[in-house]
């Protein structure tokens, strides 16, 4: 996963974390518990030089179908299933324990007092919508434009209130200084496509969100007309919105989204909005945190943000306003609120059938809070030296193989593999989890109002990022949880990350063999150094800068094969007419084809001078095919596919083995492949850039 520091891996977080929180418990066989394969998992009547996905998985894929909590499962679910059991005993011991255990504003305590405030239900059920009655009744006293400015502004202060994102992050042209970056935002929808396609489907889905509002205001009182109203209001500003956005394939263009401005550049962009009060509401009043500008992502997008000021009546904007606050609260309040946000949150947009158990639902909410400080916990009972030890071998190893690569590339010049074998060696990676650990003395918890603790917690956090601003780049800093499934590449940092969450079986095992860790793991290691020089990371030196270090021929040579593996994923049909986007997901498409390569390139030379053994009649190199068709083994709801088409930048889990694989040589080797066969792309059509 390719990151533009914080934005692109929250982003990326936010899409691929709740998209495989698709746990389930039954039906485990071993090698879902395990390390090793299990053939019985396979479809051997497939042959694998048609379809290598169903060969290696179809068996599994038939008996496993999506259970009723979920969107997705997979083999990711194992892992994800296990470190919540983990972090459930954590959570439960640190509860039961209470004060009287735990010391006054230490880690468990803080952590448990927040697992307590997410299970009490019969607290929760008898606040009904009382904790939105305060803030409700701000905004309906707003009166003017600058009480609107106020009210907004303290909303931000908690991360809710819409129109557009703001946080600190580093300069794409300068990664040593940590500035503001304005964004676009605002919508209630996963994507700006959401309100723009008059597709059927799109309509459906429109025409059921705005039903969704309906139901929340009614919810708070209002009667079915006057609710209908604020549905119409509310709509109308986040069409507006969307329209003025950038699509994500014109985001992902780095050069597209870089504009550095002044502070006073920034109010003449915007001169009808307060930033005076925005800024003092957020605690920015200090000029130094403007000395080095302001990133703004889309000034277009800002500018009719600008005119909707003056478009849009006070009462418009204060059905927006309340809807942002209802959105943001609906999962936090009683039964009828989270129904609503389940029913088309999960339900609609998922095609989720059943809601999760409460446990999972109260971690997800500690998480938010206090995710780094739970991970702590997690390590101590998860995470080894030895694992640390070999994965950083690993690591080293499959750095090697792609500086190998690189070296015997026939289409760079001698002047640009120089640029990138240093870029190469400056890749830092981080492994299992944080040097030094978030600092989270200031906030106070206690076993008070859940709703207002959430609000407390996400507005601690924010204050976290924000004062970042203008300060040295905290190069020790994550962007993620120990405890997450997941990996990630920041072109801002330059580095490669491995949280302890991925680092389990079946995905990393140090007592297994290296053809499954290699195949697995392994790859994705590959995957994450390769983002960093995907079409997006490509254009960011060693030190995270933007900056073109490449020659005119060789970007041409570059675009040119890049251009055609946009053109074998755009051909790839997922149901009916919905093919995959061969534009949004080149970048992972480039990292997927990259990390099969060099990770097998770095296998291969750990097999030297051993003995060619089989393990239930597989080589040693077939196995290494079969744990990554492993690796990507799911099943997936309509729907969910349906979101991830729109707003992923990953393809679905079938091309992201298929669609490698049928451009790797070594895997038409290794199972006996032919030209012609489907696995297999022709001379012409075979895709290999890294």
């Amino acid at each position: 996963m390719n990151t533009n520091y914080f934005r692109w891996f929250i982003i990326f977080v936010l899409c691929f974390i709740v998209s495989n929180q698709n746990i389930y418990s039954q039906n485990h066989n071993d090698s879902q518990s395990g390390s090793d394969l299990n053939t019985g998992d396979m479809d051997l009547t497939v042959d694998p030089n048609t379809d290598f996905y169903e060969y290696s998985n179809g068996n599994w894929l038939k008996n496993n179908p999506v259970p009723p909590q979920y969107s997705r499962w997979g083999t990711w679910s194992i892992i994800i299933e296990r470190n919540q059991e983990v972090l459930r005993k954590i959570l439960e011991n640190a509860t039961a324990e209470g004060v009287s255990v735990n010391q006054k504003g230490s880690i468990k305590q803080k952590l448990g007092d927040i697992y307590y405030m997410a299970m009490d239900t019969v607290t929760i059920e008898k606040d009904g919508m009382n904790p939105l009655i305060q803030d409700l009744a701000r905004i309906d006293a707003i009166g003017s434009r600058e009480d609107f400015m106020k009210v907004f502004s303290y909303m931000k202060s908690f991360r809710n209130g819409g129109l557009f994102g703001l946080y600190a992050g580093q300069d794409d042209k300068n990664s040593s200084n940590v500035i503001i970056n304005l964004t676009q935002g605002g919508l209630g929808l996963p994507d700006r496509d959401y309100y723009t396609k008059e597709d059927e489907k799109s309509k459906e889905t429109q025409s059921k969100y705005k039903d969704y509002i309906v139901r929340l205001f009614e919810l708070i009182g209002y009667d079915n007309s006057s609710a209908v109203k604020h549905a119409q209001n509310v709509y109308k500003i986040e069409n507006r919105l969307a329209n003025a956005s950038m699509t994500r394939i014109e985001r992902s263009e780095p050069e597209n989204v870089y504009h550095l401005m002044s502070l006073s550049e920034v109010k003449s962009l915007t001169p009808d909005f307060s930033w005076e009060i925005f800024f003092n509401e957020l605690g920015l009043t200090d000029e130094s945190k403007f000395s080095n500008g302001i990133l703004v992502a889309q000034p277009e997008f800002f500018k009719e943000m600008n005119r909707m000021l003056s478009d849009i009546s006070t009462d418009e904007w204060k059905s927006y306003l309340k809807w942002n606050l209802i959105r943001y609260a609906a999962d936090k309040l009683s039964t009828p609120f989270y129904n609503e946000y389940f029913d088309f949150n999960s339900k609609v947009l998922r095609g989720t059938r059943e809601k999760l158990p409460r446990w999972k639902i109260s971690i997800q909410f500690v998480e938010s809070i206090m995710g780094e400080p739970l991970g702590q916990l997690f390590v101590e009972k998860m995470f080894t030296p030895k694992t640390k030890e070999k994965a950083l071998e690993m690591v080293n190893n499959i750095k090697e193989s792609f500086a190998e690569r690189l070296k015997s590339n026939e289409w760079m010049s001698e002047e640009t593999k120089k640029a990138a074998l240093e870029k190469l060696s400056k890749i830092t990676p981080k492994i299992g989890y944080p040097d030094k650990w978030k600092d989270y003395t200031g906030l106070v918890i206690d076993r008070g109002s859940f709703y207002e603790t959430m609000k407390k917690g996400a507005a601690y956090n924010y204050k976290l990022n924000l004062d970042k601003i203008a300060k040295p780049v905290n190069k020790a800093e994550w962007f993620t949880t120990p405890q997450t499934v997941n990996a990630y590449y920041s072109t801002s940092q330059n580095e490669i990350v491995f949280p302890a969450g991925i680092m389990q079986p079946p995905f990393y095992d140090p007592e297994s063999d290296d053809a499954l860790n290699y195949g697995a793991i392994g790859n994705t290691i590959g995957h994450e150094i390769t983002h960093g020089f995907d079409e997006n990371g490509r254009k960011y030196d060693g030190d995270g800068n933007m900056r073109d270090w490449w020659t005119k021929e060789d970007e041409k040579n570059y675009i040119e094969r890049t251009d055609k593996l946009t053109e074998q994923y755009d051909g790839y049909v997922v149901f009916d007419s919905l093919h995959v986007n061969g534009k949004l997901t080149l970048g992972e498409n480039i990292a997927d084809l990259g990390g099969v390569l060099v990770s097998f390139g770095a296998f291969e030379k750990k097999l030297k001078g051993k003995e060619e053994i089989l393990i239930d009649g597989f080589t040693q190199q077939q196995r290494f095919f079969l744990a990554y068709a492993r690796f990507w083994r799911y099943n997936s709801r309509p729907e969910v596919i349906r979101l991830l088409i729109n707003s992923d930048s990953h393809s679905p889990d079938k091309f992201r083995v298929n669609g490698v694989l049928v451009n790797v040589q070594a895997f038409m080797k290794a199972f006996n492949g032919k030209e012609g066969d489907p696995m297999t792309n022709d001379a012409a059509k075979r895709v290999v850039i890294w």
